[in-house]
């Protein structure tokens, strides 16, 4: 098991959040926004998928889908908590950054895992709507997930107190 504190998984996941998951969430949008097939716009509460796949898929300048497999079997990321942001006016990815911090660790980590995110083994990191999918699609959604690095799970990690 690893440990780190939890001011250090949450720097990691903060780089990790605002790097690749904003170049992931703004390419599907993009592709969305130009009539592309793909699944980044309609990814739902409950997929599951493997964090290197899709972090692999985004050297690819088409990416449009969250590569997904069934949670029975071996993943290493499962999506757990939808929030949706309000607002007209696009409010930076400061405050975006802040509102997925404060619902991807908060009462929704503690409530779908079982413990909170200090006591926990699991790292959260999200997708979040860019400037481009905010304007262009109405894009407000959050959407949170799990992962467990180094470690395949099957099933659900809901209730895993972990």
């Amino acid at each position: 098991m690893f440990s780190f504190s939890p001011a250090l998984r949450a720097a990691g996941i903060s780089l990790l959040a605002s790097g690749s998951i904003f170049a992931l969430s703004g390419c599907g949008a993009l592709m969305s926004a130009l009539g592309e097939e793909g699944n980044v716009m309609v990814l739902n509460v409950g997929d599951c998928f493997n964090e290197e796949a899709m972090n692999t898929a985004l050297l690819d300048s088409e990416v449009t889908d969250v590569p997904l497999v069934d949670c029975s079997e071996e993943h290493d990321s499962e999506f757990f908590h939808s929030h949706q942001m309000t607002g007209d006016e696009y409010p930076g990815e400061g405050e975006i950054q802040g509102q997925a911090d404060e619902r991807c660790t908060g009462d929704a980590f503690t409530d779908f895992v079982g413990v909170s995110y200090d006591e926990s083994e699991i790292y959260v990191s999200y997708l979040s709507p860019t400037q481009e999918s905010w304007e262009k699609l109405e894009d407000r959604e959050i959407l949170c997930y799990l992962n467990v690095p180094g470690e395949k799970v099957t099933g659900t990690l809901e209730g895993s107190n972990r």
